[in-house]
């Protein structure tokens, strides 16, 4: 009798918390759900890299003092672990190779003294990071202000982000 009244009892509960529990996941997917639509809708996706380079006068310097144009790479990365841990040499010497496995897009462009260059590039669906890389004559390697990296959330499809050109840093300006 009391084995019966046992199996009735978790029986019961068995119907009665099975439609709670699977509530439970649906009620979570909906809520992802209308997350993924509200992100859809009122938040503007970067489809578009915008950057604006603007160098200073003593850009570069060589011996003499003298300003020199200087080449910027820019990079769509996957993941930046590669990047971070690269040297100078490797990411201006041996990039394809030291990034081989987190390039999906790569654009190179030169700056002279003075000079603000806009630089646009349509952003890859796989891409996480922009990283950038100017080559310096002599770089502060152990500042590594040489080069920096970018979020996508770092990045407005509406405005452009400036990186000022220093002597041998690059900086980012604030938003």
């Amino acid at each position: 009798m009391i084995q019966h009244i046992t199996r009735t009892v978790v029986l019961a509960l068995t119907v009665l918390l099975t439609p709670l529990l699977s509530g439970c996941g649906l009620a979570q997917s909906v809520t992802d759900s209308s997350k993924k639509v509200a992100k859809a809708v009122f938040y503007k996706k970067v489809k578009v890299v915008h950057l604006q380079f603007r160098s200073r006068a003593e850009l570069n310097p060589d011996e003499d003092g003298m300003a020199l144009a200087t080449r910027v790479q820019v990079y769509q990365l996957k993941d930046r672990k590669a990047f971070d841990k690269a040297d100078y040499n490797a990411l201006v010497d041996s990039a394809d190779v030291t990034l081989s496995e987190d390039i999906v897009a790569k654009k190179e462009i030169q700056v002279r003294p003075e000079q603000t260059v806009n630089f646009t590039m349509p952003i890859d669906e796989q891409a996480k990071y922009v990283a950038v890389v100017a080559q310096y004559r002599t770089p502060d390697v152990r500042k590594n202000d040489w080069r920096l990296v970018l979020t996508r959330d770092d990045l407005d499809p509406d405005d452009t982000r400036v990186i000022e050109m220093a002597r041998y840093s690059l900086i980012l300006q604030e938003k």
